[in-house]
């Protein structure tokens, strides 16, 4: 689980930081779509199943980040440079929450 919650936060982060913006918040399932879709991080290719993207996304839409740094993630915007909030919003993004995105519901 802690390699998949690695994943998943330095894929945030890449796309934060490589990542226009558009007008106003995007949704969920926006943000979802984008790491579902998964990308290349270092030379290696993830994605997250469409669940856990989910569960991660309404983290995000929920945080405190900028609608510009949501869109700029949902754009892949490579000239999107994350501002000084924006970076603390996403440290800011409980770990316990996102743990619990990237781990298998039991019944």
């Amino acid at each position: 689980m802690t390699g998949k919650l690695g994943i998943a936060l330095a894929a945030t982060v890449v796309l934060l930081a490589g990542c226009g913006g558009g007008d106003g918040r995007p949704s969920v399932d926006e943000i979802s779509t984008v790491l579902s879709e998964g990308g290349e991080i270092g030379g290696e290719d993830f994605s997250i199943p469409e669940e856990q993207a989910d569960c991660v996304a309404k983290a995000f839409h929920e945080s405190d980040l900028s609608d510009d740094a949501l869109n700029a993630m949902v754009d892949k915007d490579e000239d999107y440079e994350a501002s000084d909030a924006d970076e603390k919003a996403l440290t800011d993004i409980s770990t316990e929450t996102v743990a619990a995105c990237m781990t298998p519901a039991t019944n």
